[in-house]
């Protein structure tokens, strides 16, 4: 490896591995990434450990299963990875400022709105641009990205090496098509009668409106046109990217003295098992995705088999470039490139590792295992752990009995051995002291054993009988009591710094079902926002040990709809909403685009 070599780090946000041409699709999208493949390293296997943008960037940039959210604040008084008083974590290091602290100059261009100079990562840059594009459309076009990182890297101090990272979202919703049509198109299909400009689809559109991701409804050449866009916008910013290689290779023809790394932060499900987007799934169109390093001397035709992860990214960046990771600091992955551009012995691991608030998961060739959170309201209603057969990328649900159960306990063996001592210790030192109020949703509160509850999702498919339970129901956005049962509190539990608060629920008014007309809407007004417009005073409570355990009355929940616990430390007032301003609601426009807000 060249002493000064430079990096240009490729970001491809929500692209899936399966769908690049050097990782088996029959259509040629990717004829740049698949010769950087054939000149480097290709790593089949790579999966994220995560499955949405805000978890994995962490994991991607620090090299570990647990980190704070490192990106523009979305909801900070109401997840717990975004709380303000969320601390950092001193024994972690940035891949960017472990670069800039060793000469190099951190540069980026991102079209990602969250992913700005002012968020936790992007201060770890010398200069961080946004390239805005137009709002409505959510994220800039990679031609734009491509015209401001070449001009970029062009203007770079050519005295010291750069980092040169660039994000792309094209492969993200919405998705409009490079030339106004599929370049893959599905013979005979009339897919504007079917699908908007945006790739969105234009038919039961109640369906998503309860949740963007819902694919049930698509027929098989609804699924093929939806991946045709996607194929079509990841052929065309493949095209981009090799304006943006010619640019490097404009006084360095062979790539001798310039590291290039394309990684992605997830994939994207195109309709299989009835869903789009990147949602929690565990799917392997979530969480497979591309991984490829080539030029500054990486032995070309390179392919590793075996599994390998996203915390991996920036453990062998730093062993190619030869510099240690900083004392006091580590990284769970592993260099799976030595500094003499080869394959590590062994490259690769036999499984790969997930990691979130609301899951763990382990992904073995055969078999994929998920944990839910332990007492949450997934785990009632799925099971605390669930076990897949892998038939390729398809997933089998198997009963827990007999040979399966002992699988399982293996699997969950393992899983603890890799992740338990690493969560806790990041759970233990997560928060300093409260100073403002904040919000605990639904997904993230656990549940007494002995708490009775009737965990039915609402949707646009959900009907009255469904909704005539008696006592607690969860409707997968919150809790209510439609129906008067045994009056039994909801034991909870939710994870707070330690300390007394006095405590709310956050609810929605829900009016009395109808009876003859009108029920749809009275059902969609109940239950399909999670925003709270009344708050419920329940008293005072202590937080022990990072958890705060409350019982909330049936009563509170009686014609209401309590879609979170607030939480106010002592002498805290509760905050009004601030007056949105120009910028907020540019930011706003581009995250419904994105399919982030309502």
């Amino acid at each position: 490896m060249p002493q000064d070599a430079s990096v240009l780090f490729i970001m491809l946000d929500a692209t899936r591995a399966d769908r690049l041409s050097a990782w088996g699709n029959p259509h040629p999208t990717t004829p740049t990434l698949d010769g950087l493949a054939a000149a480097g390293a290709l790593f089949r296997r790579h999966f994220a450990n995560s499955h949405a943008t805000r978890p994995s960037f962490p994991q991607l940039m620090t090299g570990r299963y647990y980190f704070q959210n490192v990106l523009r604040a979305f909801t900070p008084n109401e997840h717990p990875r975004e709380f303000p008083f969320s601390q950092g974590d001193p024994t972690a290091a940035f891949l960017p400022a472990v670069l800039r602290a060793r000469g190099f100059q951190t540069l980026g261009v991102s079209a990602h709105p969250w992913f700005v100079a002012a968020s936790d990562l992007g201060r770890q840059f010398d200069r961080l641009e946004l390239v805005e594009g137009e709002a409505t459309r959510g994220h800039a076009d990679a031609r734009d990205v491509v015209d401001r990182a070449a001009a970029v890297w062009r203007a770079r101090d050519r005295s010291r090496p750069v980092f040169l990272y660039v994000h792309f979202m094209d492969m993200h919703m919405p998705r409009y098509l490079p030339d106004g049509e599929p370049r893959f198109p599905v013979a005979g299909y009339d897919w504007r009668r079917r699908f908007k400009p945006n790739g969105e689809p234009r038919f039961h559109r109640e369906r998503r409106r309860w949740l963007r991701a819902d694919a049930r409804d698509f027929g098989d050449l609804d699924r093929r046109h939806f991946a045709a866009v996607y194929d079509s916008r990841l052929a065309y910013t493949d095209a981009q990217l090799a304006r943006l290689l010619a640019a490097v290779r404009e006084d360095d023809a062979d790539l001798r003295r310039a590291l290039v790394v394309v990684a992605s932060d997830h994939g994207e499900e195109l309709g299989e098992e009835g869903r789009t987007d990147h949602t929690d799934s565990l799917a392997d169109g979530v969480h497979h995705v591309p991984w490829i390093v080539a030029g500054a001397g990486i032995a070309a035709g390179q392919v590793c088999n075996r599994f390998t992860e996203n915390i991996d990214v920036a453990p062998t960046l730093l062993e190619l470039l030869g510099l240690p990771v900083p004392p006091g600091t580590r990284m769970d992955g592993r260099a799976q490139l030595g500094p003499d551009g080869h394959l590590v012995p062994r490259a690769g691991e036999p499984a790969v590792y997930y990691a979130w608030e609301s899951y763990r998961a382990v992904r073995t060739p055969r078999y994929l295992l998920r944990e839910n959170l332990a007492g949450s309201f997934v785990a009632r209603r799925e099971g605390d752990v669930v076990l897949y057969r892998m038939e390729s990328a398809r997933r089998v649900r198997l009963r827990l009995e007999g040979h399966a159960a002992r699988l399982a306990e293996r699997l969950r063996t393992r899983l603890d051995r890799r992740l338990a001592r690493r969560e806790a210790l990041f759970l233990r030192t997560r928060y300093d002291a409260p100073r403002t109020c904040f919000l605990v949703r639904p997904e993230f509160w656990r549940l007494a054993p002995e708490t009775r509850v009737s965990c039915t999702p609402v949707d646009a498919a959900t009907g009255r009988r469904a909704l005539r339970v008696r006592g607690w129901l969860w409707s997968g956005r919150g809790v209510t009591v439609l129906r008067p049962g045994d009056g039994a509190p909801l034991l909870v539990t939710v994870p707070a710094p330690d300390g007394v608060y006095e405590v709310e629920a956050a609810a929605r008014p829900i009016r009395p079902m109808p009876r003859l007309v009108g029920f749809a809407r009275w059902r969609r007004e109940s239950f399909s926002s999670e925003t709270a417009s009344a708050y419920v005073t329940l008293g005072a409570a202590r937080a022990s040990g990072g958890q705060l355990s409350m019982a909330i009355p049936a009563a509170a929940a009686v014609g209401r709809h309590i879609v979170g616990l607030r939480l106010l430390p002592p002498g805290v007032a509760p905050e009004a909403a601030a007056e949105p301003g120009a910028e907020d609601e540019e930011l706003r426009l581009r995250l419904q685009a994105l399919g982030y807000v309502e």
